[in-house]
């Protein structure tokens, strides 16, 4: 990078007060090496600085305001160029906030029941356990009893990622009215101490491209929802690849100005190829 000859020199009172940081910042982020003064006064300690590490300062709070820590910043900045773990980590980052925004905003435009996206489904080693169901509120009480059972065998659980089922219908038919009984796994997402192959109930579902549904509304609306749900895969010309995911809490919804009876759905498939329609 090409400087002037003379460059002009501020103090650390200045320079903190130009960047917005405090001394105490600056000196911290020397102390992580991510800030080198470009003059330090060896009699006196004293610190300068240039504009150049104005620009140096600004990376670091724009780091900051993406949400990464102090900790993951130095990570990345002492990575020399090879950023390919960082870049993975904060995909992942980016598609969790993807996925909780489109939660909210169904909820905020209550008037439109039914969205259609793709989204990245991550890696989920899940607590796993099967049971034959006969209407929407008695899968939700054996959900209920299945979390609750993960807590009591040990499992550390892994609250950023939803609770969901399988059914063994795919859920290609709604939950209306007289439903036959099916067989549906509640599946409790969980951070095994170990091999999660080692452990029972626990099995692992691999990370996944997936065509998502998203409603709200009651217990009323899941019949069209499923049946919307196929309708747009097969118009897409979607191709599954895996079993179909139908989440019925999700987190944004659990807070005390949650309408009674009205919940956020989603479904998930992955899916081999990606509809530009």
């Amino acid at each position: 990078m090409n400087y002037p000859e003379e460059r002009h020199l501020f103090s650390i009172s200045e320079f903190s007060r130009a960047c917005g940081v405090s001394r105490k910042t600056l000196i911290r982020m020397e102390e992580d090496g991510l800030l080198t003064p470009l003059k330090v006064n060896p009699k006196t300690g004293y610190r300068y600085y240039d504009a150049h590490n104005a620009a140096e300062v600004g990376q670091f709070l724009l780091m900051q305001k993406l949400g990464l820590s102090r900790s993951e910043i130095a990570d990345y900045f002492y990575q020399r160029g090879d950023t390919g773990a960082f870049l993975k980590e904060q995909r992942e980052k980016l598609a969790l906030m993807q996925r909780v925004l489109e939660e909210l905003e169904i909820r905020h435009d209550a008037s439109r029941h039914f969205s259609f996206s793709f989204l990245d489904l991550p890696e989920t080693v899940c607590y796993c356990v099967s049971r034959t169901v006969s209407s929407p509120q008695e899968s939700e009480m054996f959900f209920y009893s299945a979390h609750q059972q993960s807590i009591i065998d040990g499992y550390r659980l892994n609250g950023t990622e939803p609770l969901f089922g399988l059914s063994d219908d795919e859920y290609r038919t709604g939950q209306e009215g007289d439903l036959k009984p099916r067989t549906v796994t509640a599946c409790i997402p969980v951070i095994p101490a170990g091999s999660a192959s080692d452990a029972p109930h626990l099995i692992t579902f691999p990370a996944a491209r997936a065509f998502s549904g998203l409603a709200y509304g009651d217990y009323t609306i899941i019949d069209e929802f499923c049946g919307r749900f196929w309708d747009e895969i097969d118009r897409r010309d979607l191709h599954p690849c895996g079993r179909t995911r139908f989440i019925g809490l999700l987190a944004p919804y659990v807070n005390k100005h949650t309408v009674p009876n009205e919940f956020c759905f989603r479904l998930a498939v992955p899916v081999e190829n990606e509809s530009r329609i």
